[in-house]
């Protein structure tokens, strides 16, 4: 689990642990939703954008803290 609160994630720099289309580092560009706390993530090559919950970030199943 990764030591970033979510107060402090934005512009956090994540990775994917298994790449889609060739999308491998993000770049947490907003909190969509601090209610549901949801982040919107921007791939740094292609700047394609996702919404994704906070807790899926941080679980280290599809993302890892900072750019490996």
């Amino acid at each position: 689990m990764s030591a970033v609160p979510f107060d402090k994630v934005l512009q956090s720099k994540w990775t994917a642990v298994k790449p889609v289309n060739g999308e491998k580092h993000f770049l947490v560009v907003r909190i969509a939703d601090h209610k549901r706390r949801e982040v919107k993530l921007e791939c740094v090559v292609t700047r394609t954008t996702q919404i994704i919950a906070y807790a899926h970030l941080i679980s280290g199943e599809k993302f890892t803290s900072g750019w490996s």
